[in-house]
């Protein structure tokens, strides 16, 4: 898996597709060049987002911008969040990303912890949130706001990211120390400063150096990306999977990035239907959505379609299995492929896939019959792995090195072995240097030797290919001890259409319990066709008939668990799980401790024999 390229920074990738491609197609976006988002497409070249970028930098560093200062970027995606990141690195500063749905408390740590000279924020909304949390922050000297301020504040340390520019164009002659500045970058220089959204504690402060972040180019030459790749970015900047993934990985080979501002599953099919992208990188929840989006258009098609598009699809699926395995295709099954061809190709067309030729997920595990199906259609879907603190990739699956249901072979110069109690440990340059300004978490966190503990657990087989089982803090013993991994029994039910989230319970509890969210858009229509009627969600949850199809899923994945793992109980809940409720961090994974307390009562009620102190109480 060794790159045919090798880059001293993200800056000299950056600068060197500039030169090479000055007047190629970049970046396009709903935001305008004054920063406002609009119905219509806007579009930057390469030189003209470099040109905005040495703009910017001039900017900052008349404003007193030095090297090693922290920037912060409070805002969803936009062009201007990138062109904010450019500006920080050619300062030889740091970029320190803030996710736009943070809490108070979260926001004012991060800016508090970080230091941060600058922030910037990505509209007057996110504004206002950083000013009530300002008081106290003696290191916060401006902040700057990416889309127009219609009024003005009455605050010389806010301003307007367009009078930014100008600020800049008027001190051009900057440019010739910041060209001097930016050759001087260290390989252990940190460059981005990225805060974990824990599921408990405090958010961390995650150090990436220019050496983490540039070892990640070893993937260029396997992935097989070209200059005319059209690239998605739908993952958050402000994590580092999407960070990397797109920011990054369309900078390797100079693409086309086109950017969605929302997870929302509207704008994603929005994006996928206006943009085509060829390459797309997301998480296993929005494969799962677009899995549940086919079946659904398919459901309101005729019986013989469905039939033929069920035959279609067990063509597909053989025909990727036997390639996997570089096997030769039977002539029937090439003659079945044919005539599925006009369908899947329609169907992908429809969903806005039929362009896609490359894609990856990770951030989460996904079911290997997902992988399947997309692979039936003719997408390729490759899984990996890693995490914000190991720069974030260091195991991948690639169209050479593929094998369904892992998470691929590590990158050239990572080292991994496993623990005796299973725990997944790395060492190599991906690896952050450390958690900023605490000794005692990097102490917790690092063997004697160097190995980064992962937090995971899982397996590396005979190939050299690692497999993830579950997250270790997160592993239930029940009281009869025995250990249940709870993730994959949840992942079990991600491509059931009537089931949104489950969250499985049962530490220290005689049996493994659930709390079941309905899909509820999907129950909603199944109600209304039988003719069920209800008042709200909590009735419709409550309805006789409801419980009995949430039961036929339960009964279906509880089939292929071992007896110990079987959901004996479940509860199905009438409000979805959220960021906005406390059950989840600001990258969706579960808070199970503040699920656990806020659900006490519901959860209890599934062990009705139980005492208190034996419920761990």
């Amino acid at each position: 898996m060794i790159s045919d390229h090798s880059f001293d920074s993200i800056i000299e990738i950056f600068q060197r597709n500039v030169a090479l491609f000055p007047d190629k197609l970049y970046l396009v976006s709903r935001y305008d060049r004054q920063g406002r988002r609009t119905a219509q497409l806007h579009r930057y070249t390469w030189a003209e987002a470099d040109g905005i970028a040495w703009d910017l930098a001039c900017a900052l560093y008349s404003l007193g911008f030095r090297q090693f200062d922290r920037l912060a970027i409070f805002s969803p995606n936009r062009p201007r969040f990138l062109f904010a990141t450019l500006a920080a690195l050619l300062v030889r500063g740091v970029m320190v990303p803030i996710y736009p749905t943070s809490k108070a408390e979260d926001l004012r740590w991060i800016l508090e912890d970080s230091e941060a000279k600058i922030c910037c924020c990505g509209s007057r909304e996110l504004l206002e949130r950083v000013l009530e949390v300002r008081e106290g922050l003696d290191t916060l000297e401006q902040i700057i706001v990416l889309s127009p301020l219609e009024e003005e504040y009455d605050d010389a340390r806010i301003i307007d990211f367009n009078e930014l520019l100008k600020i800049g164009r008027r001190n051009q002659d900057k440019r010739a120390a910041l060209e001097g500045i930016v050759k001087t970058l260290e390989n252990e220089d940190m460059v981005n400063l990225f805060y974990t959204s824990g599921t408990t504690g405090r958010p961390k402060g995650v150090i990436l150096t220019n050496r983490t972040t540039i070892s990640q180019t070893v993937i260029i030459s396997e992935m097989g990306f070209r200059h005319d790749d059209i690239w998605m970015a739908h993952l958050p900047f402000c994590h580092a999977y999407g960070f990397a993934a797109d920011f990054l990985g369309c900078s390797y080979l100079a693409g086309t990035m086109t950017i969605i501002d929302s997870l929302d599953t509207g704008e994603v099919r929005w994006g996928l239907s206006t943009f085509q992208p060829t390459v797309m990188y997301s998480v296993p929840r929005l494969w799962e959505k677009i899995y549940l989006q086919i079946n659904t258009l398919l459901g309101e098609r005729s019986r013989l379609v469905q039939r033929y598009f069920k035959w279609a699809v067990r063509a597909g699926s053989e025909a990727y299995l036997r390639r996997q395995q570089q096997q030769k295709l039977p002539l029937g099954l090439r003659l079945r492929l044919l005539f599925s061809k006009p369908l899947l190709t329609l169907v992908k067309k429809k969903a806005g896939l039929n362009r896609l030729r490359l894609c990856g997920t990770g951030g989460a595990a996904i079911s290997r019959d997902l992988i399947i199906f997309f692979g039936a259609l003719g997408i390729a879907l490759y899984q990996g792995y890693g995490l914000t603190e190991t720069g974030p990739v260091i195991n991948v699956n690639t169209p050479r090195h593929n094998k369904i249901g892992t998470v691929g072979r590590p990158f050239p110069g990572v080292e991994e072995k496993i623990e005796e109690d299973g725990e997944i440990l790395v060492r190599g340059p991906q690896v952050m240097k450390g958690y900023w300004k605490n000794p005692a978490a990097n102490r917790e966190s690092f063997t004697p030797d160097g190995f980064f503990r992962t937090g995971d657990i899982g397996f590396i087989d005979d190939e050299g290919y690692l497999t993830i089982t579950d997250r270790k803090k997160e592993l239930l013993k029940t009281s009869g001890g025995k250990y249940v991994a709870p993730q994959p029994i949840e992942n079990a039910f991600n491509i059931d259409p009537y089931i949104e989230q489950v969250v499985v319970v049962g530490e220290n509890r005689k049996h493994v319990a659930a709390l079941i969210v309905p899909a509820f858009e999907a129950l909603e229509k199944w109600a209304g066709e039988r003719g069920i009627g209800f008042r709200d969600r909590t009735a419709l949850v409550q309805d006789r008939r409801v419980e009995g199809l949430i039961r036929e899923s339960v009964d279906r994945v509880n089939r292929d668990l071992a007896g110990f793992e079987q959901i004996k109980k479940y509860r199905i809940v009438d409000q979805p799980f959220s960021e906005e409720g406390g059950e989840l961090t600001p990258s969706l994974k579960i808070k199970r401790r503040v699920i656990d307390q806020k659900y006490r009562k519901l959860i209890n009620a599934m062990y009705p024999a139980e005492t208190p102190d034996l419920a761990g109480r």
